[in-house]
């Protein structure tokens, strides 16, 4: 098989941006975010496209949209190039296409309706966007307290309305809405709604968002002894590009990080150095982090906090655990392409001393009533939810009726993609409802010697404000606790086969 190659009892602010964060940023404006939302059925990006609300003037200068206290400021959009060879094959196409659209829409006849209309000073808050993402174009000059329109326009197609607003009293503007428009090149504009003023049409690329998603990661035991003699990136050889190259990368962290506490009663207790989630921050491009699990609280309370705030510090999220159950429920929200992803972990595994409360730090408990309010609170705020799950049997092939139980749960409460871990081997791919349910990734970074435990790999999903378009399985295999990523594609999963899905896919 070839291989590819650090205590207050206060919330944590959004801390610095991983290597792999800025690696992904762009040196674009953010886009305004809508306001909050009432909870729809399904997703609440339907009603927008089709009754376009106006907008509330802003400076040229976007900035962070204001959010309930516990809600950190979105994240910078990604780079502009997927993670697999598939994927990127797919977006030098769409650039080609791009570039052809451009050159075809040269020339005094390319908008006859604004013919000679002054331009107006502007630019476009992303340079990619997802489907059904939103987007920004903010400038200068238009008449004092104007009303103007976002516009979009495919390859061949006609301009199409996608939002509204007003200048200010000094003609300054920001206009969004949301691309209702297929992966491909598209053209953004603003226009005055009255006269011909418009903006330079800005190129923009549709596609969408790449999320990666693992299993378990213990940076104690077998890999930790590891990073002590081999270093902090050594974990990550095979598995870090790849990962860096999502948009947003996700896994399970199955061990706190302190130099603080006791150990737990239990047979098991894991935990890993500050030195070893600096390396994960830096070479492993994850993003978000899921804490809520049956080894985060191994050395108490006081640890689990110091991994909390250890992860934060380091510019990533870290979900389903906190200082109160409050926080340990919050949606960590990160926004990536015009489109505002939600995550939000639970786990049913024992102990259960180690659930928060809401006086004392720890994990978030999978109740009915708790998924439930979470997912929804979840839904309000953004376009995607993800649910994560610590659950099931150890070594079981199959999931639970449990599993299953709770996986309806966040389904009908408007997760659209459902992620779980604990049983240390790979379980089926299911669709619940509208979600996507990959009920184990098994391990990633762990001390696993089975061939059953070995089996590892990455979930790759494609994502829009509708949920999951497309997913992948890129396979591989634990060697010494590091994951080892096979060089071929990764599989394609038929996510939209409803007869394969009820049987389940496979990983």
């Amino acid at each position: 098989m070839a291989i590819e190659e650090d205590l207050s009892q206060q919330d944590p602010g959004f801390g610095p941006q991983t290597a792999a964060a800025r690696r992904r940023a762009r040196p674009v404006a953010e886009p305004p975010a809508e306001p909050a939302e009432p909870l729809a059925p399904l997703t609440p990006v339907a009603r927008e496209l089709a009754e376009l609300e106006e907008v509330p003037q802003a400076p040229t200068v976007l900035a962070t949209p204001p959010a309930e206290p516990e809600v950190e400021p979105a994240a910078p959009p990604p780079r502009p190039h997927p993670g697999a060879s598939v994927a990127a094959l797919t977006t030098l196409g769409s650039a080609l296409a791009l570039l052809l659209f451009l050159v075809s829409g040269v020339g005094p006849d390319r908008d006859k309706s604004v013919a000679g209309a002054p331009a107006l000073e502007s630019r476009a808050s992303l340079e990619e966007v997802a489907p059904g993402g939103r987007i920004a174009v903010s400038g200068s000059g238009a008449p004092a307290g104007a009303a103007l329109l976002l516009e979009t326009q495919s390859a061949g197609g006609d301009w199409q309305r996608a939002g509204r607003a007003s200048a200010d009293g000094e003609g300054r503007f920001a206009v969004s809405g949301r691309v209702a428009a297929a992966p491909g090149p598209l053209l953004v504009r603003a226009r005055a709604e009255q006269g011909d003023a418009t903006t330079e049409p800005a190129a923009v690329t549709v596609r969408p968002l790449r999320l990666s998603s693992v299993g378990d990661i213990n940076l104690g035991d077998v890999p930790g002894a590891n990073i002590a003699t081999e270093g902090p990136r050594y974990p990550w050889t095979s598995a870090g590009r790849a990962l860096a190259r999502a948009d947003i990368a996700f896994g399970n962290l199955e061990s706190p990080v302190s130099k603080r506490g006791t150990p737990f009663e239990k047979l098991y207790n894991f935990r890993g150095t500050p030195a070893a989630l600096r390396g994960l921050a830096r070479h492993s491009g994850l993003d978000v982090l899921n804490l809520a699990n049956n080894h985060a609280g191994d050395y108490g309370p006081v640890a689990l906090m110091d991994t909390v705030r250890g992860i934060e510090r380091l510019g990533l999220k870290a979900v389903g655990a906190g200082r109160t159950v409050r926080r340990a429920l919050r949606p960590q929200i990160v926004e990536r392409l015009g489109l505002r992803v939600a995550f939000v972990g639970f786990s049913e595994v024992a102990p259960v001393e180690f659930a928060a409360t809401p006086d004392r730090p720890g994990t978030a408990w999978a109740t009915p009533e708790a998924v439930t309010a979470a997912v929804h609170r979840a839904r309000r705020r953004a376009d995607v939810v993800v649910a994560t799950f610590h659950w099931g049997a150890e070594k079981a092939a199959i999931e639970s009726a449990a599993q299953q139980a709770l996986a309806a749960t966040a389904a009908a409460a408007g997760a659209q993609l459902v992620i779980g871990a604990h049983p240390h081997v790979l379980q089926p791919l299911r669709r619940q409802g509208s979600a996507v349910v990959a009920y184990s990734l098994g391990n990633f970074v762990f001390g696993a010697v089975s061939e059953e435990t070995t089996a590892t790999g990455i979930l790759e999903t494609d994502l829009t404000s509708e949920g999951v378009a497309a997913a992948r399985w890129r396979e591989g295999t634990i060697s010494a606790g590091r994951p080892r990523l096979e060089r071929k594609r990764p599989r394609p999963l038929p996510v939209d086969d409803p007869a394969a899905m009820t049987a389940g896919v496979t990983l």
